[in-house]
Parts: structure tokens; sequence; C-alpha cells
């Protein structure tokens, strides 16, 4: 009975993923993910990037994104649609790899679904929707993202290391290593952090085992070689850009030095004394240490204002949600139970649930506040510039007047002038913001306005009604919605 109700869990929360992604309310950073497929279809050999077309590759061009790409070539399914199934897939392969890894910590089935539940449940009364944070909210948001797909294989790796520090006979694990570990690099860079502090923490909790074995340092080294030779991106491009990516993430770290991180991830402290109960149990090291390095590594980050770090928090909330799984599957097989601790991790849990019910209230698929989207830091996708932004053609350059226009641009096939996303990659971005400044400012002569068309061969212009750079005899309008206007060279 047990091991049925066990599984009912996991199918519920793939068939919530299945129902939610019939709705197509989709915001945040799904349009870019889109446009990178779209990116990847207009030239598969050559790529280049999928935001202004200005360098050849992109960090974004990966092997998950090149296999979405393959999909929509075969089927013939647009790029969203098949994101959306991805999702779902995605969804049931992070289940699956839940599943597994957690077999670690102990025998039945009560543990991977008790851990499942405080996964999505035991972040805060304000969780982020974000990519890699796996609760309720955030998932509903980013279960398409190439992140969740690496999350999956963070876990398996993670698995398949333990498996080997155990019985580290024959080579299939050490390869297989290798050659997942090369995958997340490529698909997920934040999460290969993440998946390598998690190594370091199983190899620390039992050094013997694992520092001395060669097979590994040659799985880490095949790893990167095998990541080097992937020809759509430049992985060490990363390194240099990660200075300019650390102010995206400054919202990560105000959310741990606001009420000292108690709005968005204090509901996960419950599982604070299930992880020391547990240091002597099955994995119990390994939580402990691979909690207490992640939360050092992200405090330097605060500390240093190094705000990227932050993303290192998924796995600082792991063993949160992992080690009272683990500890009340345990009690329902005799040992001591502590009643006051169960009524706090269920007051938790439902807190958890109230705080995270934007990840079920998306199911209504009816139009929603204004109030509520700007709760959920998005926007209405049925209205704006996406009607407009149908009749762009594939890799066309369109100059916006807003930057956030840019990403409808995008995810319909056209080139920006400016990358609407962070993307330290394009060299040329200031000169290319000066441009888009002079393009629709007032008092710019007209033959300075075509020199900035003609210098990017910019083939339509997305603009309110009263924008000077409509005034251009080159263009005309060919779409309005409100008052935008999508005027196009003749």
């Amino acid at each position: 009975m047990v091991r049925r109700l066990a599984w009912l869990f996991p199918i519920s929360v793939v068939l919530w993923a299945a129902a939610l992604t019939l709705g197509h309310t989709w915001g945040g950073d799904m349009r870019l993910h889109v446009a990178t497929v779209l990116g990847i279809l207009r030239d598969p050999a050559d790529p280049l990037d999928p935001l202004v077309g200005a360098v050849h590759g992109s960090p974004y061009y990966s092997p998950y994104t090149y296999l979405l790409a393959g999909v929509s070539r075969l089927t013939g399914l647009a790029p969203q649609a098949v994101l959306e199934v991805a999702g779902v897939l995605n969804v049931a392969l992070w289940l699956w790899a839940l599943h597994r890894f957690c077999r670690r910590l102990g025998p039945g089935p009560l543990i991977p679904a008790l851990a499942l539940l405080f996964t999505l449940l035991l972040w805060g009364l304000a969780p982020r929707a974000w990519s890699g944070f796996l609760g309720l909210f955030s998932l509903s948001w980013t279960m398409a993202y190439p992140s969740m797909i690496a999350s999956a294989l963070m876990l398996v790796i993670w698995d398949l290391f333990l498996g080997h520090r155990a019985d580290p006979r024959g080579r299939a694990r050490p390869a297989a290593l290798a050659v997942l570990l090369a995958l997340v690099v490529l698909v997920h860079p934040f999460t290969a952090v993440n998946t390598v502090l998690g190594l370091g923490a199983f190899a620390l909790a039992d050094p013997r085992a694992a520092l001395r074995d060669h097979r590994l340092y040659l799985a880490g080294a095949g790893a990167l070689g095998l990541a080097l030779l992937w020809p759509f991106g430049d992985v060490t491009g990363l390194f240099g850009a990660a200075e300019a990516l650390t102010e995206i993430h400054r919202p990560l770290a105000d959310d741990l030095t606001r009420q000292f991180g108690l709005a968005h991830y204090g509901l996960a402290l419950v599982g604070l004394p299930a992880l020391w109960a547990r240091r002597k149990r099955p994995l119990g090291r390994e939580m402990l240490l691979l909690c207490g390095l992640g939360a050092a590594v992200v405090a330097t980050g605060v500390v240093v204002h190094s705000w990227g770090l932050a993303r290192v928090i998924p796995v600082v909330m792991l063993p949160l949600h992992l080690s009272p799984a683990a500890w009340f599957a345990e009690a329902a097989r005799g040992a001591p139970r502590v009643r006051f601790y169960a009524g706090a991790t269920a007051a938790a849990c439902l807190t958890g649930l109230y705080g995270g019910n934007g990840g079920l209230t998306r199911l209504l698929w009816r139009p929603v506040e204004a109030g509520t989207l700007a709760t959920w830091e998005s926007r209405d996708p049925a209205v704006g510039y996406a009607p407009l932004a149908g009749r762009i053609g594939s890799g066309e350059v369109v100059a916006t007047e807003t930057t956030w226009s840019g990403r409808v641009v995008n995810a319909h096939g056209g080139l920006s002038l400016v990358p609407a996303w962070p993307y330290p990659f394009v060299r040329d971005e200031p000169e290319r913001i000066r441009a888009v400044e002079t393009l629709f400012a007032a008092g710019t002569p007209a033959a300075d306005r075509q020199e900035v068309v003609d210098r990017y061969g910019i083939s339509c212009l997305l603009a309110g009604r009263g924008s000077p750079a409509l005034g251009l005899r080159a263009f005309v309008p060919v779409a309005t919605a409100g008052e935008v206007v999508l005027a196009c060279r003749r």
C-alpha cells in the first residue's frame, strides 16, 4: 500500500507538468530558449548567436538545444511546442534521477516520495522562479529550461560517483561520469559547478576511497576535454563573462541578506535537525558536508559581492530536503519518533504550499490579473508585441524602441539590434546601444538614422506610433497593435 501511494505522488507531478504545459502560459527566459532553437534551425552547421547575430556560436547552443532543434526539424513541430514537450520529459527524468539517488539514503519507497514533497515545498513564503531552483513555483516556469535536465543529470552523476566509490572495479562508471559531466558543463554551467561541489563533498566524506582513485581524475579530465571539443560554443568564454553576468544575480543575494533569507528559504531550516541527527547514517556525512560547503560558497559570494555564487543555493537546500525524508522513513521503520518534529515539518510544508501556490494557480488557464503577474515578475504572453512579431521573417534584424520588446522579436526568429537579455559575448554592444539611441532620438537627422539602418542591415522597426524613426521613407507600416507599430522596408 505504501509503495503504491509513494508512486502516486511522482505520477501526479508529471500529470501536473503536462496540464500546466497545455496552458502555454510561459514567461521569463522561455523566449530565450525558443530563440536559441530557432537560431540552430537557421544554420545548424555554423549558427550565429540567437539574439543579435553578431558572433558565431553561443553558450546557449548546447547538446540539449541541438537535440530540440533536431526534433523540431524531424517532426515539424514549432520550437516552443518541442520545448513544452521537453519540459514534461525533463520533469519525468528528474523524478527518476531523484528516486535513483534517494536509494543511497536508505531502502523503501517512502524516502523518494518525501524527498520530492520537501523539495517542492520547503523553500519560503516568497520563493524565486529561477533556473536550477526546484521548488513548486520555480518548476512551473523552468521545467523546459536546460537547468532542469542538467539537474537530473547532476543526481545521476552523484549516484554513479557514490556507486564507484563503494565498488571501484571496472571502467564503466568513470567513463559514464566523464560523458555526463561534459554534458552538464555544456548544457548548464551553473549546474556543473553545483555538480562538482557535490562530488567534492562526497570525496571529502570518504577520502581514502575517492581521492586515491586515478580513474576519477581521468574522468574529470575527460569531461573537460569533451566539453572543450564542442564546436558551437566556447566554454572558456564563460569565465571571462562571469563578472559581466554577476549583476543579474544580485536579487538572489538580496534575498539572502534581507530578513536573513527567511522569506525565500526559511522553511528549509526545518530540515536542520534531521541533517545533524543523520550525520552517522547512510549518506549523512555527505549531506552535511554538501550543505556546509555550499553555504560557505554562497556566503563568500555575498561578502565579496560575487553575486553569481548565489546559484549554489540549490545544493545548499537539497540536503535540507533529503535529510528529513530519510529521517522520517527511518522513524517509520521503528526508530524513535518525535511528534513535535513531524508536526513542525507538516506545518512547514503547508506553509510552503501556500507560498508556492502560483505553481498551482497557473493551471487555471484564465487571464491573470496584472497584480499577480507583477508578483510573478512576468507579463501576459497574449498581449503586447506578440501579434506584430509574427510578421517578422527569420533572421531579419529588427530595431526596437524598448529593449524588452527585443525578446519577443527573438522568440519569433528575428534578431534585435541590442541583446534583450544580459549577453556579454557581443563585443560591440555599447556601440549598438548608441546606435539605437541615435535611431529613435527625436533630434536625429534623417541621414544619421539611415546610416544606422544601413550599417546594421535593419529590416524592420518596432516602435510607438509617435516615434520619429517611423518617418524614414524606406519603411512602411505593416501591422499595428494598440499604440505599437511594426514598419518594414519597402
